[in-house]
């Protein structure tokens, strides 16, 4: 809820001021409708009435409708406002509800005026409203409590970030933190970016660790031992093998 202060002056200040800048030229009547085609300067309740003058109901408690035109020195075309009894009407204030309920032509004769009055002279009137514009902003402290009650509860990032203990865990507060950009560019905002970051990288160290650590140990490769060969002999000249085949001949003939 906003806490906004806004300025509230009175019609009587307004008009003071719209009159001593020497840029108006001019207010037009008020008029008010109870259909939007049929105006009137004086408005009355619609009653219904027995054969005696008795009053038997009201059909018609207060105008729907109210207009008005003011005039500007510095533009051509006037400013012609148009507003409706349930746009206007304080149902937010008892006291002001009430004032309105009892005298109702005046009440939204002088709120069609001061609407008026604000989009003529905007640079003048900014946005102060008379007393009677009741908005969100003039509940009491109560209704804002009650507010703030039943307003979501506020996430723990820094817990959240914490407690993450997969990659899709603190993929998904990452997510969710940037949709509420708590990673703000100040120093909080940039810590909890380096958790977050840091707690990502311990994950997957982590589910790395733990991949290779039950890993099969591959068997060892089984290789002839250098024994079970048979030496090479091509290291010996070609003459000890020519003395040598001539010796088994000598052996064969004995």
């Amino acid at each position: 809820m906003s806490t906004e202060l806004v300025e509230k002056k009175t019609i009587g200040e307004v008009e003071h001021i719209v009159h001593a800048s020497g840029l108006w030229d001019g207010t037009g009547p008020v008029e008010f409708s109870n259909d939007g085609d049929t105006w009137v300067e004086a408005w009355a309740p619609t009653v219904e009435t027995g054969s005696d003058g008795e009053v038997i109901s009201v059909e018609i408690a207060h105008p729907e409708f109210a207009r008005v035109e003011v005039y500007r020195k510095d533009v051509r075309i006037p400013t012609k406002v148009t507003i409706r009894w349930a746009e206007q009407y304080p149902a937010a204030s008892e006291e002001w509800s009430g004032k309105w309920d009892r005298s109702p032509m005046r009440h939204l004769g002088r709120t069609v005026r001061m609407v008026a009055f604000r989009q003529t002279f905007r640079d003048l009137l900014g946005d102060i409203r008379i007393e009677e514009e009741i908005d969100e902003r003039d509940l009491p402290a109560t209704a804002a409590a009650s507010a703030s009650d039943a307003a979501p509860a506020v996430r723990d990032w820094d817990a959240e970030i914490a407690a993450a203990e997969t990659v899709e865990q603190i993929d998904q507060v990452e997510a969710d933190a940037r949709a509420a950009r708590v990673f703000t560019p100040d120093a909080a905002g940039t810590a909890r970016h380096r958790a977050l970051r840091a707690r990502r990288k311990a994950i997957v160290e982590s589910a790395w660790a733990l991949d290779h650590a039950t890993a099969p140990t591959p068997e060892p490769v089984q290789t002839p031992a250098a024994a079970d060969r048979p030496a090479p002999r091509d290291y010996l000249p070609p003459q000890n093998r020519a003395d040598r085949r001539a010796a088994r001949r000598k052996r064969g003939r004995r």
